[in-house]
């Protein structure tokens, strides 16, 4: 309740004097919490732990979206107190995130990805889903900012609902999702019963001078070779992961 205050404050202060000014520049906090099957070699007290870890949020992840009109860029934030082994076996390392840029002007993304010590940097077409947007929908207030729902297949098959709202009037959302008449406030990411949500918690407004730079700094890869890449990553990964079940 007091987020929502505040958000509404902010909102308000910002705008109040033009009540027809909608937001072209700004930075939205979403939490990102996942969803999914605990492995089912692990002991009841080990799938016990994991389920309770889950439910105190020990793998949700905050992500960062920053606008304009031209571009809207995604990473995650470094949790401030990560716990120790968490972050290692279960959790994302965010020292070096992963950035997702799309740029509003032609259409196209630049994803920076991580594997170990190596960046990746991949440039595609942005494939935007096609939304269904319900008619003569109701404003929905339970995002903060008045929204509406629209539903779609992704690219990659996966089954997304989003509640988007059209006072930030810009096709923008998390980790390069979009194209809708407004920014996503809520997004489920949903593929044979595993979800991620991405749920807004704040926004501000930014200067509107302020230039967002597509990330450079990376090996450039296709992505068909940067998922060969990541599957070898897997495999190694799962091989320790089976190799600290066994220890303990």
């Amino acid at each position: 309740m007091l987020r929502f205050l505040l958000l509404l404050f902010a909102f308000a202060t910002v705008y109040g004097t033009r009540a027809r000014a909608q937001i072209t520049h700004g930075t939205i906090d979403y939490r990102e919490h996942r969803e999914f099957p605990v492995w089912d070699g692990m002991s009841i007290d080990q799938q016990k732990r994991m389920e309770e870890m889950k439910a105190e949020g020990a793998f949700d992840q905050t992500g960062r979206l920053t606008f304009n009109q031209d571009a809207f860029s995604y990473q995650q934030l470094e949790k401030d107190n990560p716990t120790e082994g968490r972050r290692g076996w279960w959790g994302s390392r965010t020292e070096n995130p992963d950035v997702y840029y799309t740029s509003l002007l032609d259409s196209t993304v630049t994803d920076k990805r991580q594997i170990m010590d190596r960046s990746f940097i991949m440039q595609d077409r942005w494939l935007v889903p096609e939304w269904e947007i319900p008619a003569n929908q109701r404003a929905n207030m339970a995002y903060t900012l008045p929204s509406k729902v629209a539903y779609a297949i992704s690219p990659e098959g996966d089954t997304l609902t989003a509640y988007f709202t059209e006072s930030i009037p810009l096709g923008i959302g998390p980790r390069g999702y979009g194209g809708l008449p407004g920014a996503i406030v809520y997004l489920k990411v949903e593929n044979e019963g595993v979800f991620t949500e991405y749920t807004m918690q704040t926004m501000q407004p930014n200067p509107t001078d302020l230039v967002l730079k597509k990330p450079e700094d990376g090996d450039i890869i296709t992505r068909e070779k940067f998922q060969e890449v990541a599957e070898k990553r897997r495999e190694v990964m799962e091989r320790r992961r089976r190799g600290w079940e066994r220890r303990y």
